[in-house]
């Protein structure tokens, strides 16, 4: 099923119940809000849902779920979180907490980081499994540092995954569609050839990139970088461009890469599972 008008309609609609929730860790409210509708919506979509609790803080849970499981088939990963970056609304030009249509843009705390692509990806998640099996690894403390997913993640009962994905892919204003990728194997190469031959189709040149092992996360590192990924293939692909000013005042999305960047996901699993 192509991405289209009413499915940019229902990404938005479940984006700004998200958004509304101001999930920050000064808001335990929201952040157990986020968490309880996650599980809610991979519930719904037939998944089966495990949560981790968090002894510390009990409303921010690990949240594990996978598809229904078929042997032979590749297995997807999705890591991402479900907490926003605070927001001091007298520095924005719009209400960070409610998403907000402007230019052509939508507006708001952690659309870009992590809410519209966690939305996507849910929306499209029949699309998906269709060909391959999904496994989604969610935390709600990404943006103070992942101290219990630092602690939980080494031990997780998970099966095994033939390439993680992660939303930090970025389309430049020159029309130049970014993808990240670690750990390049045959099949994940032919993953990032059929995305380049997309984006050729669409008039849009590819720039491939290493992925930065590095990235700051208070002073440990990123929890997924450094305890799932291993040696697995990773790539990100996701719909945030460089006007997104992630972690920054007026964090927007552009809603008409919504398409494409589902395109790209799908690809994926289709080539994934072509053998």
């Amino acid at each position: 099923m192509p991405w289209d008008e009413k499915r940019t309609k229902t990404c938005k609609q479940l984006s700004e119940i998200l958004v509304s929730n101001k999930a920050v860790e000064s808001n335990p409210k929201g952040l157990r809000a986020n968490a309880v509708l996650v599980r809610k919506l991979f519930t719904d979509k037939g998944c089966k849902v495990r949560t981790i609790e968090n002894p510390k803080a009990d409303y921010r849970p690990i949240i594990i779920a996978e598809s229904a499981r078929e042997s032979n088939r590749p297995t997807v990963g999705f890591f991402g979180h479900y907490d926003v970056e605070e927001a001091d609304a007298g520095d924005w030009s719009v209400d960070p907490w409610r998403l907000s249509g402007k230019d052509g843009r939508w507006y708001g705390r952690g659309v870009a980081d992590n809410i519209v692509p966690l939305a996507q990806r849910i929306i499209l998640l029949e699309d998906l499994e269709a060909h391959c099996n999904l496994l989604f690894v969610l935390q709600g403390e990404e943006e103070i540092g992942s101290p219990f997913a630092m602690e939980t993640y080494p031990n997780l009962d998970l099966p095994t995954v033939d390439v993680w994905v992660e939303e930090t892919g970025y389309f430049y204003k020159n029309g130049k569609h970014r993808i990240m990728a670690v750990n390049v194997n045959e099949k994940l190469q032919d993953v990032i050839d059929a995305i380049e031959d997309m984006n050729a189709d669409h008039g849009r040149d590819s720039a491939v990139r290493v992925r930065p092992m590095n990235k700051a996360f208070g002073n440990q590192g990123c929890p997924c970088l450094v305890h799932l990924l291993n040696d697995i293939p990773y790539i990100a692909l996701g719909p945030n461009d460089d006007h997104s000013t992630i972690h920054g005042i007026d964090e927007s999305i552009n809603p008409d890469l919504l398409a494409i960047s589902a395109k790209h996901l799908v690809r994926l699993c289709e080539v994934l599972a072509s053998g």
